[in-house]
């Protein structure tokens, strides 16, 4: 090809930065030389290092596995029946298409419920709960997939109003001190994004807000951490509760983590965040243990009320060992109310398939984890209420042995550690600060393992296949 074509095609693959000029010719014309190089594809393609072929295709066999294994089959073959052989006679409470910013892509859906809280005029009552979701698969995907419709209509049977953002939540009559954030996948890592610029924004306006600098380990993580925080166009509000289903909590970590398995080169997360320094500032788990470990105080008011974590235990695309992490985390930091759930021999966990059928044995769980995180038990409420003599009686036990409290209680932050790992190391963790359970009856914690403080039991559920 001529030097012209040449350039044309570099142009167009390789953009203008990559032509440069090359010796002149006799007659003080200047030939133009590139360099294109094309990108392999094919089986030029591939590694030539067996152990690499080996790794890479083992990820993808169990990122198949994540995708299509375990339950997920069964639901689409029973959604499919559902939906061809029994007619739908719920009405569709779906107002969809709502702009809520200037760009073509700010767009929204909203779901109401239908019952008590819906008057026939279409109206809300006040002191509605509102679900914000956030969708999964990919940070820079924001359609608005029509597999989502049926995960809200699911969620609107419990009550809830299920919304793709929380603006214009006065003019839809829900209640502003009752948001939760919902995301799975890649959602879950913005959601919780959000509670850590929470965070960060109250720290920034504090005396403490020079110690922001100095969070993350390098000085570049912390550059970026800033200048992210620097584009907050206002002081984020801290929502009631978050849930995260599923998610990645480290950019760095799982970074890692995929070049071990040599995938780095095609996931979405380390194309999106190649950079290291860029990944950290990024990374929630990463700020909340620079937080901890800078010994900065963190108002109760900035964190989420409750936090819900979900995850399976199989999971080969985002490993449980960092929500295990985050978990654990957040109860250090002494946060209100903190669960995880690990369903066992379950991959990943997609609400969208899961919900997509309300009597499968997996949605009447999953649903009951979402009501569990979003609705406060009253029972507790009115036996605290109803009860305060037996609170005074504990009273006096406890002042017959105030010895073994008092040495109790100096224990307790040294053991605060150690009971959290037990648990974690458990991979059973039974709403412990947490409220956390398993979703099989093999993984059960045994009888005498520790606790964390304010741990509460949940009743049992029932195995799933």
């Amino acid at each position: 090809h001529s030097p012209v074509q040449k350039t044309l095609v570099d142009f167009m693959i390789l953009g203008p930065g990559f032509a440069r000029a090359g010796p002149r010719s006799k007659n003080g014309n200047s030939i133009i030389s590139c360099d294109i190089y094309v990108q392999r594809f094919g089986f030029r393609a591939l590694p030539l290092n067996p152990l690499k072929v080996y790794r890479r295709a083992n990820a993808l066999f169990f990122g198949i596995l994540d995708g299509i294994g375990g339950p997920t089959i069964p639901i689409f073959f029973a959604f499919f029946k559902q939906r061809f052989l029994h007619k739908n006679s719920k009405p569709d409470t779906s107002i969809t298409g709502i702009s809520y910013g200037p760009l073509p892509r700010h767009k929204m859906d909203l779901f109401l419920p239908v019952g008590p809280c819906t008057s026939n005029k279409g109206e809300i009552t006040p002191k509605v709960p509102v679900i914000i979701v956030f969708p999964g698969y990919s940070w820079s995907n924001t359609s608005l997939i029509q597999l989502y419709s049926p995960m809200a209509q699911t969620l609107c049977e419990t009550g809830l109003i299920v919304e793709w953002t929380y603006n214009n939540i006065g003019k839809s009559g829900a209640d502003p001190e009752q948001i939760h954030l919902f995301g799975f996948g890649a959602g879950a890592h913005m959601c919780c994004m959000y509670n850590t610029a929470s965070i960060l924004s109250g720290l920034s306006t504090s005396s403490s807000s020079g110690m922001l600098s100095k969070i993350l380990p390098s000085s570049n993580s912390n550059a970026e951490l800033l200048e992210w925080l620097r584009r907050l166009r206002k002081p984020v509000v801290p929502v009631l509760g978050i849930i995260l289903v599923s998610g990645v909590y480290s950019l760095e970590k799982q970074r890692k983590y995929e070049e071990s398995r040599c995938i780095e080169s095609i996931s979405m997360s380390s194309r999106l965040f190649d950079n290291p320094d860029f990944a950290e500032a990024w990374s929630p788990l990463n700020i909340m243990s620079g937080i901890r470990k800078s010994g900065l105080f963190v108002s109760n008011s900035l964190f989420a009320k409750r936090v819900l974590i979900v995850h399976g235990q199989k999971d080969s695309t985002f490993p449980l060992e960092l929500a295990q992490k985050l978990f654990q985390e957040f109860c250090l930091m002494d946060m209100d109310d903190v669960n995880m759930k690990v369903y066992a021999n379950l991959r990943r966990i997609d609400p969208s398939v899961i919900l997509s059928v309300q009597d499968a044995l997996l949605a009447k769980s999953f649903l009951e984890d979402i009501r569990s995180a979003i609705f406060v038990d009253e029972s507790d409420v009115e036996n605290e209420t109803e009860n305060p003599q037996d609170s005074d009686k504990g009273h006096d036990d406890h002042d017959l042995s105030s010895d073994v409290e008092d040495m109790n209680d100096t224990d307790e932050d040294s053991q605060k550690e150690e009971n959290l790992s037990n648990v974690l190391n458990g991979m059973d963790l039974k709403r412990a600060s947490s409220n956390a359970s398993s979703a099989s009856s093999q993984n059960q914690l045994e009888p005498n393992t520790p606790l964390p403080k304010n741990s509460k039991p949940l009743s049992p559920v029932k195995p799933i296949s």
